[in-house]
């Protein structure tokens, strides 16, 4: 479910657990990219229970949550762990936004297999397919978020070694 605040003192409510991730969703009804992008973010707010997915209209003009997180573009997505803000996406980006709720979300625990867990070679954990997989989130995210000049400058570049320097 995603709610809807416009004040410091609301935002307050869903950040008091210094480990749960919040998305903040800076909108406005006459934004087509915000439009474009709200079913996608309602839909990670259904499927992750554990997150706090919360809007902000800003169809009437700016107020006091914007000007503190210097918003300056629609849609813009805040990534807050606690109080504190660790991401940020500036437009409709959807790969990006379902790459950064997988990479910061911490899905709540049942207890039931809470465990580190055995691989067939019978060594604990599987921390180095973790910590691939988050790097492998965080390159995503940051390739997603890469300017499109910058990515065809990346291409060209390699093009070149590839045709001249092999």
């Amino acid at each position: 479910m995603v709610a809807q605040i416009s004040t410091k003192a609301e935002l307050n409510e869903f950040t008091g657990d210094a480990n749960k991730l919040t998305v903040i969703d800076f909108t406005a009804s006459w934004c087509p990219p915000c439009q474009a992008i709200k079913p996608i973010f309602e839909g990670l707010a259904n499927q992750n229970a554990d997150v706090n997915f919360l809007k902000v209209d800003l169809s009437e003009g700016t107020n006091d949550l914007a000007t503190e997180y210097s918003v300056t573009a629609m849609p813009t997505f805040i990534f807050l762990v606690g109080t504190k803000e660790v991401h940020r996406i500036r437009g409709a980006n959807p790969a990006a936004l379902k790459s950064t709720v997988a990479q910061f979300a911490k899905p709540a625990s049942s207890g039931a297999f809470s465990g580190q867990g055995q691989t067939l070679s019978g060594k604990g954990g599987s921390s180095l397919s973790a910590a691939t997989y988050n790097v492998s989130n965080s390159l995503t995210a940051a390739w997603s978020n890469t300017n499109p000049q910058a990515k065809v400058l990346i291409a060209l570049c390699a093009a070149y070694v590839f045709f001249w320097l092999i």
